[in-house]
């Protein structure tokens, strides 16, 4: 991997890259908040407001691979600002229907969907532009302080979203969004990353992301594991409020289901803060050790009879979970060359986007045939199946510097 510039030394790139994504995240969370709802009210259809969020995940499952080759293939930083004009542009496209009063819920997809493919092109490139900055001794840490700032942000999105929406109404609330985009784009086009040779163009090249991890020992085991664990956190993810209904006996309105649902919050963020601890250590034991406790506390989660119990069990899962995953990245970006950033951390972020959305649609369908703590327990079976692949590599793979 190409040594860091004295800049990226300095901290000043990391920092402008931060400032980005925390106003690209504020963009982006808020106004997916506010598309699902926008178009349940104007439509009065839980169909479309389903189809308005899945809006927010099939663009990476769709464009992901062409992403990563196209971010290889040029500045990750330039292709950066150049999706965030983009999604100014297209989120400026609300104001400009409500002007018309042509705003509807097939509109709103639509600008969701093209919203959500110009952040597949800008998250890929964000995460090629994480390790030509700070080098591989930084990645633990940037990454840690990356994943936690998403995490307060996505968190703190819905009030934020629903104080615009009530304060200003729909138009402005979206101008305000796509200036945050526009604000993005200024703070990371001043990023100036170390020069190397971007990848040539050669047939196949969409497909090396998958080659590369194929080939790749350490990164097969731990993407497979990902899979696992990431099946069954989206068991958990999806339905927090109804396994809090349906198993603890609260209703959806209960002040209870709040502190769950915050629990795992803090869970996140405790659990990204501790990732840079475990930087250096043998890459196999830690996945071994962190896939096992997962499993046991997804298990004390569904089994907890109290919601005290569940919103403890909830915490220290999240914050495992968490902090393997952000482990994960590291791992991922300190063994992959700077050539194949793009494509490798597209398939990583595929792996998250693809395994969440179907635990949650696989643990939603169980439910209704045989209760959330079953189900939980059911589609605790991946996690066990990714702690089965963590204890099938050998542990003796070790973080090699990348070709």
């Amino acid at each position: 991997m190409t040594a860091p510039t004295a800049e990226a030394a300095t901290g000043t790139g990391f920092h402008l890259l931060v400032a980005s994504k925390f106003a690209s995240t504020v963009a982006y969370a808020t106004s997916w908040v506010l598309l699902p709802l926008f178009v349940y009210q104007s439509s009065g259809s839980a169909v479309a407001a389903a189809a308005a969020s899945a809006a927010n995940v099939v663009p990476f499952l769709l464009f992901g691979m062409f992403a990563g080759a196209a971010v290889d293939r040029s500045s990750p930083v330039r292709v950066m600002a150049w999706m965030e004009a983009a999604n100014a542009a297209v989120l400026l496209g609300v104001p400009l229907l409500a002007f018309f009063d042509a705003v509807g819920p097939v509109t709103l997809c639509a600008i969701g969907f093209a919203s959500a493919t110009a952040y597949v092109w800008f998250d890929v490139a964000s995460a090629a532009t994480v390790p030509a900055l700070v080098g591989r001794e930084g990645l633990f840490r940037a990454n840690s302080l990356l994943w936690m700032t998403t995490t307060v942000l996505t968190a703190i999105a819905a009030p934020v979203g629903y104080f615009l929406a009530d304060a200003l109404r729909l138009g402005p609330t979206f101008a305000v969004l796509a200036a945050c985009y526009v604000a993005s784009g200024i703070l990371i086009s001043r990023v100036r990353l170390p020069k190397t040779e971007p990848a040539p163009r050669e047939l196949g090249a969409v497909r090396a992301g998958w080659k590369f991890i194929a080939a790749h020992d350490l990164l097969r085991s731990y993407t497979l594991t990902n899979i696992g664990v990431g099946v069954s956190a989206g068991a958990v993810y999806g339905l927090m409020v109804v396994f809090a209904a349906e198993a603890l006996g609260l209703d959806a309105e209960d002040y209870r289901v709040a502190w769950i649902i915050a629990a795992s919050g803090v869970g996140a963020l405790i659990g990204a803060a501790l990732a840079p601890r475990f930087k250096g250590r043998a890459p196999i034991p830690m996945a071994r050790w962190m896939t096992g406790l997962d499993l046991v506390l997804l298990l004390a989660y569904a089994a907890a009879p109290h919601w005290v119990l569940a919103a403890a069990a909830l915490l220290c899962w999240n914050a495992v979970h968490t902090c393997f995953l952000v482990v994960g990245i590291s791992v991922r970006q300190t063994v992959t060359p700077q050539r194949l950033q793009g494509r490798v951390n597209a398939v990583g972020r595929m792996v998250v986007w693809g395994s969440v959305p179907l635990g949650t649609l696989l643990c939603g369908s169980l439910t209704e045939l045989i209760g959330p703590r079953p189900a939980l327990a059911v589609l605790a079976v991946f996690a066990l199946a990714g702690l089965a692949v963590a204890l099938r590599t050998p542990r003796t793979l070790s973080l090699e510097e990348p070709a």
